[in-house]
């Protein structure tokens, strides 16, 4: 099993250079960013959560954290966890994760997902079109991504050929995970792996057999499919977990991230010393 950390990238916490090269130096396997572009002052939707970390208040833009961190260090992976796709030009986020790859040596992974409603809704996108806006958008990125001319024709996103380099080194392009609660939609076809939230194990492992008898009906091999999934620090200690990291790894989960959200700056250096010393 892996094992990484998730963080919404803000002022209020250390330094994103200084705590990506901490997660490097102890041996750990990767380093997740939320986003939130920005945070409605009064939402026609309220937030889906009970409450709302301050952190959102202070929180850096994602792409900008991700390249600060890859340049501290050399081997862990960076990913988006998630990216509002529905929040971004296309083109433009096609490029910045390109660039962030070719400057990171293909340390890049992209969580993507629709976002919030009154967050996308700024940003142009109405609810009720947000998985067909997110799928054209994935969509004419990894034409981007895949062809020196790149061009793409869709109800939302529509251009004619393009050049747009670089091209990722991770070939056709990085690993693109699906952050949603039910993954066994149409919308797994087109992408490589799963990013779920946190949820109870047993209804993560029914989940899990839903996405892959999905996935048999398709064609694909569910042992394929990336599963990275996200939990809290166990409270009582790493021992107890065991028995839901083994669970994790029997159903073909790649990697376990462990929220650091919500922690003081002056906790998450022993978090991730805690962290370190669990065995793979």
């Amino acid at each position: 099993m892996k094992y990484g950390v998730s963080i919404i990238p803000n002022t209020g916490i250390m330094p994103i250079t200084q705590l990506a090269a901490a997660v490097e130096q102890r041996g750990l396997d990767a380093l997740f960013m939320g986003e939130h572009i920005h945070i409605p002052v009064k939402p026609r939707i309220p937030y889906p959560l009970p409450t709302m970390s301050a952190e959102y208040l202070k929180e850096l833009d994602l792409v900008v954290a991700l390249s600060a961190a890859a340049a501290a260090t050399r081997r862990i992976k960076l990913a988006s966890g998630v990216c509002l796709v529905t929040a971004h030009d296309p083109i433009i986020l096609a490029k910045q994760f390109a660039s962030l790859d070719v400057l990171s040596r293909g340390r890049i992974i992209i969580g993507v997902g629709t976002g919030w409603v009154s967050e996308i809704e700024t940003h142009g996108t109405a609810f009720e079109n947000r998985w067909q806006v997110f799928r054209e958008r994935v969509e004419a990125m990894k034409a981007i991504w895949a062809n020196e001319q790149a061009e793409y024709h869709g109800r939302f996103v529509n251009f004619d050929p393009i050049f747009c380099p670089p091209r990722p080194v991770q070939q056709p392009h990085p690993p693109l995970l699906l952050g949603v609660a039910d993954p066994a939609t149409r919308h797994i076809d087109y992408l490589d792996g799963w990013f779920p939230p946190r949820m109870p194990l047993d209804r993560f492992l029914a989940l899990r057999e839903k996405l892959a008898r999905r996935m048999e009906q398709r064609g694909r091999d569910p042992r394929a499919l990336l599963v990275t999934v996200h939990q809290n620090f166990p409270e009582s200690g790493f021992d107890r977990e065991r028995r839901t990291i083994d669970a994790f790894a029997q159903a073909g989960v790649e990697r376990i991230v462990y929220r650091l959200t919500g922690l003081p700056a002056d906790r998450i250096l022993p978090r991730l010393d805690e962290l370190a010393r669990v065995p793979a």
